[in-house]
């Protein structure tokens, strides 16, 4: 039988335009004629933006392992080929050939943004359709890079983290599960001793690649424009980060985000969230974001993810630098601090060595496949703890729940709390802290201790979830002049005549967890970022009305 649901997906994934819609389009694109046998976009090479096809055909071919193509789909007169590689002006995760003469309409990235604000129904169709097309790459594994090393090695489980949280398809290759593995490392002459290698779209291979490294090759991160002098630059993508970013690029300023790591800061981690208002059955922390994160592509904000900050000083004409990676500096007239918080480690000495492979400290199913079927630890007792904690049981054999208070009922929302009583395999072991770790590459056991009576227990677990706490993220803030609390948070509206989220540096502003008194909630994140771009209207404003110095 047929499935409705899958035929009305793949309707607003593959959506055939009217006549009057693509009358409407062109007057953002640029006709061209494409003869059979053209290759309009490659794997790992930019692509002209999105092709609208008035006549003729295309396929649209994925790579697999094995340099094999396989037909995706055929697009036809009324169609359009792209997805949301070409809203940023990102490399293609597939080839798109022409198979008939075609006559077809290209929209550059820059003005596929302008449909997207200008014509809000044509632009919301096309923008699910790109939406829908990234969703099914990511589920065919379809496009991206392939990495190749043991799937439970730290650095394989790092590399996949990262590209999960950046909504990249990619594929993983299991030497001692897949024979492709096996034929792949032949054939590149690689000695599994020096796994995991990553072989990028673009034909590069790279060998156990750092995140700036991987980004580079994938063509996330691209060298920042040194000569042009952004109207804000945001430290941070979190949920404070992007409701600032989207708020003040649809109001008209020039904006570039930065993190160290992945859009979406601690929420993104979050297997559920429940609380967050206009979702009443609840929505992925990853999911969330990825609205937000493509919600501030639409409106032009820049993106250089992952690129840490450095440093931040204020220069002689009273705009701001930020040192980046690879010794880049871009300039900006403002600045908002959100760069959240670094999570907590447990003091235990050998903690370090199962980080990434044993030791999480977020809970994704990159992590639940990892121990499916198992017992594992979790410390905290925080409201992510409890989602972790909940979504965790429904994938592993138990979860020890170790918690250092006396109850939940101090840190943890009471729905959650029902929750987890009402999980037969989650057990909350109160007023006990974890005191050691076994084992030698992996993780074998896990020692507690309980801290009234003394009594100490170790199971034979090889997977611990830390949900402790984070410390405020700010060391790179150290001689700027933003002052900061005893500790380590950003002091805002300390000046008679500062604005509530202005730090003690006119212009540079703090929002989110890393702000003192902050709320740490994800609406009170988003309400302060869309609270702060009025506040920098304002800035701006009285700078530019400043008489200049001569």
């Amino acid at each position: 039988m047929s499935n409705p649901a899958r035929h009305a997906r793949h309707d607003q994934m593959f959506p055939i335009l009217e006549p009057r819609d693509i009358e409407r389009l062109r007057r953002f694109g640029r006709s061209v004629t494409y003869p059979a046998g053209t290759p309009i976009a490659r794997t790992g090479n930019l692509s002209p933006g999105i092709v609208v096809f008035l006549s003729g055909k295309a396929d649209v071919h994925q790579m697999t392992a094995l340099g094999q193509r396989q037909l995706i789909v055929t697009y036809r007169a009324g169609q359009f080929a792209g997805e949301l590689a070409q809203l940023s002006d990102r490399p293609s995760l597939v080839d798109v050939d022409v198979v008939e003469d075609s006559e077809a309409l290209v929209l550059s990235p820059d003005r596929l943004r302008d449909v997207l604000v200008q014509e809000a129904a044509l632009g919301e169709r096309i923008m699910r359709a790109l939406i829908l097309r990234r969703t099914n790459l990511l589920e065919m594994s379809a496009g991206g890079p392939i990495i190749i090393g043991r799937s439970e090695a730290a650095d394989v489980v790092r590399l996949q983290v990262f590209l999960r949280r950046n909504v990249q398809p990619h594929r993983m290759l299991d030497p001692e599960r897949d024979p492709d593995a096996a034929g792949l490392i032949s054939r590149f002459n690689v000695d599994v001793h020096h796994l995991p290698i990553v072989l990028c779209p673009n034909g590069k291979i790279l060998r156990n690649p750092g995140e700036n490294e991987l980004a580079r090759c994938l063509g996330l991160l691209r060298r920042v424009d040194e000569t042009k002098v952004y109207d804000l630059a945001i430290v941070g993508s979190g949920p404070a980060g992007l409701a600032a970013a989207v708020y003040a690029a649809s109001e008209g300023l020039s904006t570039i985000v930065l993190d160290c790591r992945a859009f979406g800061g601690q929420a993104g981690g979050s297997a559920r969230i429940e609380n967050y208002l206009g979702f009443p059955t609840g929505i992925s922390g990853l999911a969330l974001m990825a609205r937000a994160y493509n919600q501030a592509q639409k409106f032009g904000v820049e993106m250089a993810i992952p690129d840490e900050v450095h440093r931040l000083e204020q220069n002689t004409d009273s705009t701001f630098s930020l040192d980046v990676g690879d010794g880049e500096r871009l300039r900006a007239s403002s600045v908002v601090i959100a760069s959240g918080a670094r999570y907590r480690r447990l003091n235990l000495a050998n903690i370090c060595q199962f980080e990434d492979s044993s030791v999480h400290y977020w809970a994704s199913p990159i992590e639940a496949r990892l121990c499916e079927g198992q017992e594992v630890a979790l410390v905290g007792a925080g409201n992510s703890a409890g989602q972790a904690a909940v979504y965790l049981a429904g994938l592993v054999g138990k979860v020890s729940l170790i918690v250092r208070g006396a109850s939940l009922a101090a840190s943890m929302s009471s729905y959650l709390i029902e929750r987890i009583k009402a999980q037969p395999n989650i057990e909350v072991v109160l007023r006990t802290e974890v005191t050691r770790l076994e084992g030698g590459e992996t993780l074998t056991g896990v020692s507690w201790r309980n801290r009234e009576t003394g009594e100490e227990a170790i199971r034979p677990i090889r997977h611990l979830f830390l949900f402790v706490g984070a410390d405020p993220h700010t060391e790179w803030l150290a001689g700027c002049g933003v002052e900061l609390d005893q500790k380590g948070f950003i002091r805002t509206g300390i000046g008679e005549d500062c604005h509530a989220l202005e730090t003690s540096l006119p212009g540079v502003f703090a929002i989110g967890d890393v702000r003192a008194g902050s709320v740490k909630r994800v609406a009170s994140a988003v309400g302060e970022g869309a609270q702060v771009v009025a506040a920098i209207h304002d800035f701006l404003a009285r700078k530019r009305a400043e008489p200049a110095i001569l």
